[in-house]
């Protein structure tokens, strides 16, 4: 039986923590023009220029005003025209919480990138498929936002199984259809629908036949991490009734991914095996699980690896990850960090908020923070309460108590969400 033990990180991680695979492509978006503008300047770098002429509200309309002229862009017949136009979208909605603004203008937006996702190519349907995960994480649980991932669920999903698109704009799918499902995907038959299709695609990483680990792509290796990593993310919030189902189809096949030659794969199976394992003890305290022994065996030669065929920067990851995933396999140990953004903190204590939080930083990029601070989804996954006030005093707890509080709130929030989905499969079995 795993000692239930709880161990605190001494890191701090300030603001949205380290850079993102995904932040890159954030700095890219951050400084694209708007081609249908005469000025040279993107949403982000006119706003953050203007508010030192001008006062905020004045501000707050330009900038509105030129993020009109990119929806309107999101037309264009030019490719280039219609994609530097989806750049600045997603520029925007990483940088602002622009809820209000989309919600009148989310038929317009949804429809022109929709049409761009089904008709586009390569590049145009990746932004796409991104900038239509960022307008459901702006949306949130309004009926907007439901409304959204109706309408574009059976886009992504026939998108990402298409063997013929393009392995960029498969992997952005990948990551949508987990993240909107994540937010907005109350029926546990469409859950189970979303997991089912990303297994399909990262399945193809487990062990051949013959034992060995298949080759392939870097480009397809970050399809197959997306998939797993979203397929996690749905896992987080799965009902009670489904853990057991899971833990028993997946957990004795995960650990072939550990013979992966992708490092990204490789964390990706280790931190799926972790939350496993995490919500299979949540059933039961003396849960083991399969071939325990040889799998922490293996965890503990990943975490001391120094072979040569990894540079140094990656064999340092990798045992840097692979020491969290075997103390937590061995000890229910997890070792809980804080994340700041101003005068407030979001508390990483469990791997289901880890994965989480992880997704919702690839996504969100460099505008992490703000959205931490302003929308109003972020605030109730994290349990951090109602947006503070621009100059308010919040009220000061202690680390500890900050860190208690926010345990009970997401425990809360994530047995309401498993009771609701509960109830719907029996409503539907009856």
């Amino acid at each position: 039986m795993p000692k239930k033990t709880r161990k605190r990180g001494r890191v701090e991680a300030e603001g949205a923590g380290p850079p993102l695979a995904s932040d890159h492509m954030d700095d890219a978006m951050s400084t694209a023009s708007v081609g249908s503008l005469s000025s040279e300047q993107s949403l982000d770098t006119f706003a953050e220029t203007g508010d030192d002429a001008v006062d905020e509200s004045s501000a707050q309309e330009v900038f509105e005003e030129k993020l009109n002229d990119a929806i309107e862009g999101l037309l264009e017949k030019s490719l280039k025209g219609r994609t530097n136009s989806i750049r600045s979208v997603i520029s925007a909605m990483r940088k602002r919480v622009l809820t209000g603004f989309l919600i009148d203008r989310h038929v317009t937006v949804t429809d022109a990138l929709e049409r761009s996702l089904k008709r586009g190519k390569g590049e145009e349907q990746a932004i796409s498929a991104s900038a239509l995960m960022l307008l459901s994480v702006q949306l949130g649980l309004t009926e907007e936002g439901e409304a959204l991932f109706n309408s574009i669920k059976p886009l992504l999903l026939s998108l990402l199984l298409d063997p013929s698109a393009s392995v960029a704009a498969r992997t952005q799918c990948a990551e949508a259809v987990g993240l909107c499902g994540f937010i907005c995907a109350n029926d546990i038959h469409v859950v189970a629908e979303l997991m089912s299709t990303l297994e399909s695609i990262f399945v193809k990483s487990y062990l051949k036949g013959d034992k060995t680990s298949p080759v392939f792509s870097p480009q397809t290796c970050a399809l197959h991490r997306a998939a797993l990593d979203s397929w996690s993310l749905l896992l987080s919030i799965a009902t009670t009734s489904s853990v057991k189902s899971l833990v028993d189809m997946h957990l004795h096949r995960l650990p072939e991914l550990l013979e992966n030659s992708d490092l990204e794969v490789r964390i990706a199976g280790g931190e799926a095996i972790s939350l496993l394992y995490e919500l299979a003890r949540e059933l039961d305290d003396d849960f083991e699980g399969p071939a325990m022994d040889s799998l922490c065996e293996k965890l503990k030669q990943m975490s001391t690896d120094n072979s040569k065929h990894q540079n140094k920067k990656d064999r340092k990851q990798q045992r840097s990850s692979f020491r969290d995933i075997l103390h937590y396999i061995e000890d229910a140990s997890f070792r809980d960090f804080e994340c700041k953004f101003g005068n407030e903190s979001v508390y990483i204590d469990s791997w289901a908020r880890k994965r989480q939080y992880d997704s919702l930083c690839s996504s969100l990029g460099s505008g992490m923070n703000s959205h931490l601070k302003g929308n109003v989804l972020l605030r109730d996954i994290f349990g951090l309460g109602a947006p503070i006030p621009a100059g308010a005093v919040s009220d000061k707890l202690s680390k500890n108590d900050r860190r208690l509080y926010n345990q009970a709130v997401f425990k809360a929030r994530t047995q309401i969400r498993q009771k609701l989905r509960d109830k719907r499969m029996a409503k539907l079995s009856g």
